[in-house]
C-alpha cells in the first residue's frame, strides 16, 4: 500500500505544530495562508480524519496529528541528514561518524581533539547529535548515532565498550554554601540540601545507587535541570547542590562560584566508556574514531 501523504504534508504538520498558527507556518514554509489551509484540508481528506483542532486561537495536533508529527520529525530529520551526507560526499568526504554524548558528558575536549584527528583522516567528517543525550543506547542501536560516550554501569547488551577513564563523582556546591570548605561530606550532610539533577530516572551505578539508596536517604526536594549547563547554573545560584562526575564539572570550576568536596570519605567513582555497536567492524570509521578518543588525553 502506497503512502497517501507526502513530505510536503509532513513539513506542514511540523511547522504548524511548532508555531500553532497557519499564518506563521505559511511564512516559515514560504506559502500563502490560503495554500497552507488547503494543504491541511487535503491531508485530512486523504487520511479521513482531523489532524488539528483549534484552542485559544492556536492549532493543536489531534491524536492522529501527534502520530504524524512523530513520524514527520523522524522522516524529515533523516532526509536532512541524508542531504548533508550527500553534500559532504560531493566535497570528498567519504565517511560521516555521528557522536552522541550522554547528558552527563562534556564537549570541552572535542574541538581540540577533532582538529588533530580530522587532519589525519581528511576523508572523514564528524557530526554531533545533541538530541540523544538521555538515551544514547537506543540511538546507537537504531543507527541515529555511530558512537557514544557513556558513564556508569553498562547494563545494555549489543555494544562494544572501550574504556575511557576512571572518574570520581564529587559534591558540587555554591561557594557560599556553609560546607563549601569541607574536604568531604557525609551522606546525611549531602541529604540536607535540595538536590539538582539531570533527570529523575536513576542511572545504574551512579549517585542514587551508591549513595541515596545505599544509605536510605533522600534530599528534601529535587530540581530536574536536564543538561550540565543548567545543573551548574542552578547550583551556582544557590538553589541546591549536586553530585557530578569530575570530568563533567571541571570546565565550569574555572568560571568561579563553585566548590567541590568528596561525596563520603571514601568517595564515589564511575567509569567512562566509548561505545560502538557489536557488529561495527574494527577497521570502520566509527571504530577508528573510538580508538583515537580512548588513546587521547581529554583533560
Amino acid at each position: 500500500m502506497s503512502a497517501r501523504i507526502s513530505t510536503r504534508h509532513l513539513q506542514m504538520i511540523l511547522s504548524i505544530a511548532s508555531t500553532g498558527s497557519v499564518s506563521e507556518a505559511a511564512n516559515q514554509i514560504g506559502l500563502s495562508q490560503s495554500a497552507l489551509s488547503h494543504r491541511i484540508r487535503e491531508a485530512e481528506r486523504l487520511l479521513n480524519t482531523e489532524i488539528f483542532y483549534r484552542k485559544n486561537k492556536r492549532l493543536i495536533p489531534t491524536s492522529a496529528g501527534k502520530r504524524l508529527l512523530q513520524s514527520a520529525k523522524v522522516i524529515l530529520g533523516e532526509l536532512e541528514r541524508a542531504e548533508i551526507d550527500i553534500n559532504k560526499l560531493s566535497m570528498g568526504i567519504k565517511h560521516v561518524v555521528r557522536i552522541g554524548n550522554e547528558a552527563y558528558g562534556n564537549y570541552q575536549w572535542l574541538p581540540r581533539f577533532l582538529s588533530g584527528f580530522l587532519l589525519e583522516h581528511p576523508s572523514m567528517s564528524v557530526e554531533i547529535i545533541p538530541d540523544v543525550s538521555l538515551d544514547p543506547y537506543t540511538a546507537l542501536r537504531n543507527g541515529t548515532i555511530d558512537l557514544s560516550i557513556v558513564s556508569g554501569i553498562l547494563t545494555h547488551s549489543g555494544f562494544r565498550a572501550l574504556p575511557l577513564l576512571h572518574d570520581e563523582m564529587v559534591v558540587v556546591m555554591p561557594q557560599s554554601h556553609a560546607m563549601a570548605d569541607r574536604e568531604w561530606l557525609s551522606p546525611d550532610e549531602i541529604a540536607e540540601s535540595p538536590y539538582i539533577t539531570y533527570h529523575t530516572n536513576p542511572g545504574p551505578g551512579r549517585e542514587y545507587e551508591q549513595l541515596f539508596s545505599r544509605y536510605q536517604i533522600l534530599p528534601p526536594s529535587v530540581i530536574r535541570a536536564g543538561v550540565t549547563e543548567a545543573v551548574v547554573e542552578f547550583v551556582r545560584a544557590g538553589a541546591g547542590i549536586s553530585i557530578m562526575p569530575t570530568w563533567a564539572v571541571r570546565p565550569y570550576l574555572q568560571q568561579g562560584g563553585l566548590s567541590t568536596a568528596k561525596a563520603t570519605q571514601e568517595g564515589l567513582f564511575i567509569d567512562w566508556n566509548v561505545l560502538v555497536r557489536n557488529d561495527e567492524p574494527e577497521d570502520s570509521p566509527a571504530s577508528l574514531l573510538a580508538e583515537a578518543i580512548t588513546s587521547t588525553d581529554l583533560d
